[in-house]
């Protein structure tokens, strides 16, 4: 169904048509701009294929002088938020599992924003998880109803967004003493070596 959204901008309102999420398709995911000073870490990364899932390990130590956001938590079914990931394809077929924030596609109604679970990590500090996603990969995005994947996957990648602390929009409270930031806000994306399924 099509409508009209009145768009709130920084310097004007703008009247745009726009389709609803769920019936909005994405082929591949547009490379990602990022904002802002790219913030100073090490970001080790590892997809191992094992049967029936692919085990993540992952740790991003901030090696700058000022705070960083880490996205940690996407909504979803575990409680913690480990094991949730987004998974799209990039234009060159590699899947992509990602903890990051995504742009709003041209022409997509997002009924409201979202948001995703950041951690702060002060510098000297890291974050580090390790957990699985199972198989078969099923496509998942924000502001969409369906994500196509390659068939079959062939080769995979884990990324990590975050930001400088002071780049980042005021959080809402969230459990575990992490933040709840828009889902459509500001990174840089940290990506693991690919891994062939």
């Amino acid at each position: 169904m099509i409508r009209k959204l009145l768009l709130a901008g920084t310097a004007a309102l703008t009247v745009l048509t726009l389709a609803s999420c769920a019936e909005a398709q994405v082929d591949f995911e547009p490379e990602w701009t990022a904002t802002g000073a790219k913030p100073t870490v090490t970001f080790d990364a590892e997809v191992t294929p094992r049967s029936g899932a692919l085990a993540i390990r992952y740790t991003l130590r901030n090696q700058g002088a000022e705070p960083i956001v880490a996205y940690v938590g996407v909504e979803g079914d575990a409680a913690s938020h480990a094991s949730d990931v987004y998974v799209t394809a990039r234009k060159d077929g590699t899947v992509e599992l990602a903890k990051r924030t995504f742009a709003i596609p041209d022409g997509v109604n997002a009924d409201s924003i979202g948001t995703i679970e950041g951690k702060l990590v002060a510098p000297g500090e890291e974050v580090t998880e390790e957990f699985t996603v199972s198989l078969p990969l099923k496509g998942r995005r924000p502001y969409v109803g369906a994500v196509k994947l390659p068939d079959p996957v062939r080769e995979v990648v884990f990324c990590l967004g975050a930001v400088l602390q002071s780049e980042a929009a005021q959080p809402k409270p969230a459990t575990q003493g992490r933040g709840k930031y828009p889902l459509n806000g500001p990174q840089h994306l940290f990506c693991s070596p690919p891994a062939t399924l």
